[in-house]
């Protein structure tokens, strides 16, 4: 009897934990996640042609949070979230390009778009438009799904890093 009860308290303690990664919410954004980096690059912010190529204006455009041109397939609206097609009461989003500017730098760093050289450059004053949108993603990572895209975006191999919460 006490074997009996020894294995059916094991399975109640355990097999609920084995099956928690495939829970409908961690799922769901995993999916909602990749739809977004998928859709920003392959399409929203270039060409379908040529997809993980990136449009240098639609890609500026789209973090500065200006309405779209009309070549650029990202949505209207007012925040990241409406850009993506997600609904901004439910989800949350930050889309942020990161890569290395110049040769010598060591780290990943967030990138800007320096429109008077146009050109990308690292982050920091006067740089122009910073190429990160949305809001602060937690700091557990449990609480939050991470989609990565290496892209071309004027002639430079970068990250795209979409992160959910």
């Amino acid at each position: 009897m006490s074997l009996f009860l020894s294995v059916l308290i094991f399975i109640f303690l355990f097999i609920p934990g084995l099956l928690s990664p495939f829970s409908a919410g961690v799922q769901e954004e995993t999916v909602t996640t990749d739809r977004v980096a998928d859709g920003l690059t392959m399409g929203m912010l270039g060409s379908p042609q040529q997809p993980y190529v990136l449009d240098e204006h639609c890609t500026q455009e789209f973090f500065a949070g200006n309405a779209p041109p009309s070549e650029c397939g990202y949505e209207s609206g007012g925040s990241t979230e409406e850009r993506v097609g997600l609904d901004p009461v439910r989800e949350n989003v930050n889309v942020t390009i990161r890569g290395n500017a110049t040769a010598t730098a060591a780290s990943d760093e967030t990138l800007c778009w320096d429109g008077s050289s146009e050109e990308l450059v690292e982050a920091g004053a006067g740089c122009g438009t910073t190429l990160t949108t949305g809001g602060n993603p937690p700091t557990n990572n449990d609480a939050s799904v991470t989609a990565l895209r290496v892209v071309s975006l004027n002639g430079q191999d970068v990250t795209v890093r979409v992160v959910m919460w």
